[in-house]
């Protein structure tokens, strides 16, 4: 499927410096930076949530390095 996007001159010179930069068309690099966008934001979502759900059961939250020795692995 083809989506029209349209850039400003400086923007679009960033893309294909970019692109160029790492031997990748301009497409692939509108494409990357969207999803990866999209991804991160999912993220930020997920972690909001499940903050949210552990303030509100009174969980516990531990470091990693909490947890390590709580297992006994430091």
């Amino acid at each position: 499927m083809a989506v029209s996007v349209r850039f400003n001159e400086s923007e679009l010179s960033l893309i294909k410096e970019y692109a160029a930069l790492y031997n990748i068309s301009q497409s692939e690099v509108i494409r990357k930076a969207t999803m990866a966008m999209i991804e991160d934001s999912l993220d930020v979502v997920i972690l909001e949530n499940a903050m949210e759900r552990i303030s509100k059961n009174g969980s516990k939250m531990y470091s990693f390095e909490e947890a390590g020795k709580e297992l006994g692995f430091q």
